[in-house]
């Protein structure tokens, strides 16, 4: 049986995910539904509590802004998992490459993928199909997964767990656990025949890099991390450079966002209207 756990801004799901997920998993499930609706949980703890409740032998960690394309879905992650023993954790999109600097998974540009990935221009919805196969191999080795769609054994929660001690939010623990994974012995793979629509294009925040810092300390002792790829040094210092020229491009918008929140606050437009006339009577006494 395979439990689909799901952590929810609404009490329950959309009615349209069950009736997806019903009509195309193929196989005996069940919905683990964490109500983070007055935002009593992070990610971390919330699928912490999945886990407590599931009682799968796979269990599949997803964003309830998915659907599925793919009949009997559920029938191809068994046989993967049969397939593949060593595989602990698996999903749709993923990175061959991480380096020192603390960083989203997509940023070096080394990635593998199969996904429609949706987002709204003007309030139209449109969607993209990302199929990204420039490293794919049988199978397919990935340092780290989005955490959009995970799946896992069940028994790999009898010595892993997902980190609420060092995270909090929502962000970085698809990451976290992906390197969990490989510290343990198992292996994070993508798998090609399932096709799933993710609704919305996520929203990399203060919040998200904030829990990159935390986890490239965690893991400083790893990084730099390669798994499914052989990159030359030159390639390797490429790919580090597109992270640092990110970095310097996110600092600078850091500032500027600093900036216009100063520039909006109570504070400054109170001071503003103080100093405004002060300035007049200066320049007219000149």
């Amino acid at each position: 049986m395979i439990s689909c756990i799901i952590c929810s801004r609404r009490p329950d799901i959309s009615a349209e995910l069950k009736e997806n997920i019903a009509t195309t998993i193929g196989c005996e499930y069940e919905l683990v539904v964490i109500d983070n609706s007055k935002n009593e949980y992070s990610i971390f703890s919330a699928y912490n509590e999945g886990v407590r409740r599931a009682k799968g032998d796979i269990l599949c960690f997803m964003h309830e802004d998915i659907l599925y394309h793919t009949k009997g879905w559920g029938i191809k992650v068994a046989e993967y998992f049969a397939q593949y023993p060593k595989a602990g954790l698996i999903g749709v999109a993923g990175t061959h490459y991480l380096s020192s600097i603390p960083s989203g998974w997509w940023e070096t540009d080394c990635i593998s993928c199969y996904i429609k990935q949706g987002f709204n221009i003007n309030g139209i919805y449109q969607f993209r199909m990302d199929d990204v196969r420039f490293y794919q191999s049988n199978p397919t080795y990935v340092v780290a997964l989005d955490g959009v769609w995970m799946c896992m054994v069940s028994s790999m929660f009898d010595y892993i767990q997902w980190d609420e001690h060092n995270f909090s939010g929502f962000h970085g623990y698809d990451i976290d656990m992906s390197l969990q994974v490989w510290n343990a012995g198992k292996e994070v793979h993508i798998i090609w025949d399932l096709l799933l629509e993710h609704k919305s294009s996520g929203c990399a925040n203060h919040e998200f890099y904030n829990n990159c810092e935390i986890l490239w300390k965690k893991w400083k002792n790893e990084f730099p991390i390669m798994k499914g790829v052989n990159l030359s040094i030159p390639e390797e210092k490429v790919r580090t450079k597109l992270v640092e020229l990110n970095r310097i491009i996110r600092i600078q918008e850091d500032e500027i966002y600093r900036i216009n929140n100063i520039c909006q606050s109570y504070a400054y437009r109170l001071c503003s209207l103080i100093l405004t006339p002060i300035k007049k009577i200066r320049k007219w006494l000149k």
